[in-house]
């Protein structure tokens, strides 16, 4: 069995919208995808898109928008594509130019949402 090698654990925020903002290099214009955050954490995030990438996003700058579910304050972070799963379900790594306190307020919100498993008073 592969041990986890993770540096942040992830939690599931259940039913937060997310759009994928893919800005290809020109002449291709800016795609948004919808979808929604499987998991998170400190360091990345994995979103169930609605529909395939279809595009090459080797070396395409990407945003992942988010409304926050509280406070509904629009979060915009800058990220890179890890890995793919049939096209539909992506894992993205935050990019290096946010700030510990810009992730610390996207997580304070969406930790309130998280399905908590180990939880039995649910």
């Amino acid at each position: 069995m592969e041990e986890e090698q993770r540096n942040h654990k992830r939690f599931n925020p259940a039913g937060i919208a997310a759009h994928l903002i893919i800005d290809p290099p020109p002449p291709a214009e800016e795609i948004v995808i919808d979808g929604h955050v499987v998991d998170m954490s400190y360091s990345g995030i994995k979103i169930k898109l609605k529909q395939p990438l279809g595009c090459d996003v080797e070396e395409a700058e990407l945003r992942i928008y988010i409304i926050l579910p509280e406070s509904h304050v629009p979060i915009s972070i800058h990220g890179m594509i890890k890995h793919v799963q049939e096209s539909h379900e992506c894992g993205l790594q935050y990019a290096d130019q946010h700030s510990e306190g810009e992730l610390d307020n996207l997580m304070f919100e969406c930790v309130k949402y998280a399905s908590h498993p180990d939880d039995e008073s649910h």
